[in-house]
This record gives C-alpha cells, structure tokens and sequence, in this order.
C-alpha cells in the first residue's frame, strides 16, 4: 500500500520591517510611493493610508514628530490639523521659512482608538515595535534629504531617535550628538501645546517653542548653504 507523504508549505514570516521596502537611491519622491502600501507592522489596517513627509531634498531643517493625527489620517498630508497649523504660526514666528522645513512622523500610519461616545478617534501611542518596524522609513529620508538640522518634536520622537533615555525636559533645546545630521536638537510636539490647561498657559508655552525655533534659525543662518 502506497503511503503519500505530504509536503507542508513553510509559513511566509510576517514582514515586521520596512527595509525591504526601501527603493535604491531614494528620494521622497520614490520613497512616498514605495511606502503608500506598507504593511510592516499592523497599523496600515486601522489607518486610513500612510502618511509620508513632506518637503523638499533640499531642506536644511527636518522636523520628525510620533505619527499622523486624525486630521492628516484623513487627507494623507503631515502636519495640517491643529497642532500642523500651530507649527505653521510658530514657524512663522521664529522666521524660517516653510521650503527649507522637510517635515514627517516617526510612524506613518495613524494609530487610535473610538472614544467611548461618539465618533472620535483618539490617539494612542505606537509600541516599540511599531516604531522599529517604520524606522527605516525616516533613515532613508534622512539620507535622501540630508538635513543640517533633525529636530525631534516630542518624547516619542526623541527617544526613537536619540534614545531611551533622553529627556525632553531635561534636555530641551540642547544640541546633541548623533550621525542623523550635522545638527540635531528636541523639543515639545506644538500637540502638547493644545493641551495646556488655560489660555495663558497655552501662550507662555507656543512662546517657548517659538524661542526653541528661533535658536535652530539663528544656527542655520550661521551654516553656509550647500552648493
């Protein structure tokens, strides 16, 4: 009697990093479209699409926050709800203009959960693993835009990128360090700047990001501009 032995497919392993993802020479051009359909980690399947950064290759600042809100969820663009717009002012402020700014997320998909009434999406922070898995992303934009100046825009950013044990308080503002850029610093995300507690808590904090702003332009007036 003839005996048949079946022959077990091995399991695909779950892709758990973009790096495959990544297209030789990238640009944000071809890194925008490599990433539209990026599913190494589970957030593609709650985000409504990825939400690449935005600027130009030539951009002296890079400014990298934790990931898109509801509002950049929903047009596919970073930094357009309010805490973008307050980003806009403060920038504005601190008179550096928006073409020389590339701006992006740590993790490019927006990650939430329903508010218990209504229909709210709220926040919630990546894990670890999230963050690793969508690091590759933000390395190939460093490299394709090669900024003078990487600013981390909150404690998921900057402990991502500058580690664990960096602190925001402790450390705003202070330049650090690091092969990411010639120039690298922290400060708030303008996110917790809407969140203070009264009108005028809110000014004496934009002030204070604004003045963050203000040192980074002073810097970059300092630099010669590259050929």
């Amino acid at each position: 009697m003839a005996i048949r032995i079946s022959r077990l497919e091995p399991k695909k392993a779950k892709q758990t990093t973009a790096a495959p993802l990544i297209p030789l020479n990238p640009t944000p051009e071809k890194l925008r479209a490599a990433a539209k359909g990026c599913q190494a980690c589970d957030l593609w399947k709650s985000g409504t699409q990825t939400v690449f950064g935005e600027g130009t290759a030539g951009a002296r600042m890079m400014l990298v926050g934790e990931q898109p809100g509801d509002s950049e969820d929903r047009v596919g663009h970073p930094f357009v709800g309010p805490a973008g717009r307050l980003l806009d002012e403060a920038l504005a402020e601190a008179g550096i203009k928006r073409d020389e700014v590339y701006v992006t997320n740590v993790v490019k998909h927006f990650k939430w959960v329903p508010a218990e009434r209504g229909k709210r999406r709220i926040h919630k922070k990546p894990s670890y693993s999230e963050i690793m898995a969508c690091r590759p992303w933000l390395d190939a934009e460093i490299e394709a835009v090669k900024p003078e100046v990487v600013v981390c825009l909150g404690v998921t950013a900057a402990q991502a990128l500058l580690g664990k044990e960096f602190s925001v308080t402790r450390q705003r503002g202070e330049l650090v360090k690091s092969s990411l850029a010639p120039f690298v610093t922290a400060t708030v995300h303008p996110s917790s700047i809407l969140r203070a507690i009264d009108q005028e808590s809110r000014h004496q904090q934009k002030q204070a990001f604004v003045e963050d702003l203000k040192k980074i332009g002073r810097l970059l007036r300092k630099l010669p501009r590259a050929a």
